[in-house]
């Protein structure tokens, strides 16, 4: 009687894979906040606990017209805390609507609000239009997905229109003993294009920095939570907040 007996490169290259991811999460989460940060900004970084929800629906418009299943749509609802998520921090909500290029790309352009809670003083409010190019696909590890976009900004307390690109990398790890599972790391890099008199500066921004686990409940229904950190150069106290993301995604 012949016995299938498993080959050990097939618990091998499993291993391996999972451990090539840890380890680009190791090193892309810590250090990619390491270039924008002096000895001297670091010991004077202030901290804060946070904790940021998102829900993002998304899908496209076949169901009404199939000769319109290329074009997309996109809403996104983000509340966040500070204080140890005791104080409202920010209210985002986000629309958009694209056009898919390819299976695996496509372009998008859309409008903003975002509410600002200030710990003094009165909300202040931002709108935006933001354009964007996304890219995913499979590799040897998983599934890899580069964002780019642009957005322009202006602020009730102020008058000019800030522009900033903003670069994000993600990498979504299935694991082989439970494919609905998987682990998840991106980064996040944010750049001023020019200054305003809200205060914007031209130059580096922010990065954030994300990695924790993610869980498809159905086809349509996606959990991701996590550890994200976010560095912002400021200009005078630079700050580091650690935040709890929670992150629920309906695709339709």
């Amino acid at each position: 009687m012949n016995r299938q007996i498993p080959s050990r490169y097939s618990i091998v290259r499993p291993a391996r894979k999972f451990l090539l991811a840890l380890y680009l999460a190791i090193a892309v989460v810590p250090c990619s906040l390491m270039p924008f940060a002096s000895p001297a900004a670091w010991g004077e970084m202030q901290d804060d606990f946070r904790i940021w929800g998102n829900v993002t629906a998304r899908g496209n418009f076949g169901p009404i017209d199939p000769d319109l299943k290329r074009w997309r749509w996109w809403m996104e609802v983000q509340p966040r805390a500070r204080e140890s998520g005791k104080e409202m921090d920010q209210l985002l909500i986000r629309p958009g609507i694209g056009y898919a290029l390819t299976d695996r790309s496509t372009l998008w352009m859309g409008y903003a609000h975002v509410t600002n809670y200030p710990v003094v003083g009165d909300e202040i409010h931002e709108n935006r239009f933001w354009q964007q190019y996304v890219w995913s696909g499979p590799t040897f590890l998983g599934a890899f997905t580069s964002r780019t976009r642009f957005e322009q900004r202006w602020q009730d307390n102020g008058n000019d229109t800030g522009g900033r690109f903003r670069q994000f990398f993600k990498f979504n790890w299935p694991f082989s003993f439970h494919p609905a599972a998987s682990f998840v790391m991106w980064d996040e890099m944010f750049v001023h294009l020019n200054t305003t008199d809200w205060g914007a500066r031209q130059g580096f921004d922010q990065n954030r920095g994300f990695a924790g686990l993610g869980y498809r409940w159905q086809p349509q229904i996606l959990t991701e939570i996590g550890y994200l950190n976010q560095y912002i150069n400021t200009a005078n106290t630079d700050r580091m907040n650690h935040i709890l993301s929670v992150n629920l995604f309906l695709d339709f």
